[in-house]
């Protein structure tokens, strides 16, 4: 059975997404780990990227490479630092600052 998601709708138009559920619901009990693994499948099978992110360097170290890569310019490791410590992770910011910032002002970083 097809369904029909809408993705956009305005006045003149209406975006919707065909799609064709599969059933993926297991009989059996699934420990957190193998749930992680089956979602981490899940998303692979969708063209997401795995990248083993163990600590806060780890995160900052993608975060770099995904910008030079979004943006096909490579930061040298002094202007890494001065971006990341005062546009993207200024201290006298708070949570709600920093993440309005990216999510709404992302031209200003």
């Amino acid at each position: 059975m097809s369904m029909y998601n809408m993705i956009l709708a305005t006045n003149e138009s209406t975006v919707v997404a065909e799609y064709e559920p599969q059933p993926r619901r297991s009989d059996t009990y699934q420990n957190e780990a193998a749930l992680e693994q089956a979602f981490i499948k899940m998303l692979s099978e969708q063209g997401y990227e795995y990248i083993n992110i163990n600590n806060e360097n780890d995160l900052i170290d993608n975060l770099r490479k995904q910008l030079e890569l979004l943006n096909n310019y490579s930061f040298t490791d002094k202007e890494w630092d001065s971006f990341f410590k005062h546009k993207i992770a200024n201290n006298n910011e708070g949570i709600v600052e920093k993440t309005r910032k990216i999510q709404e002002d992302m031209f200003k970083i």
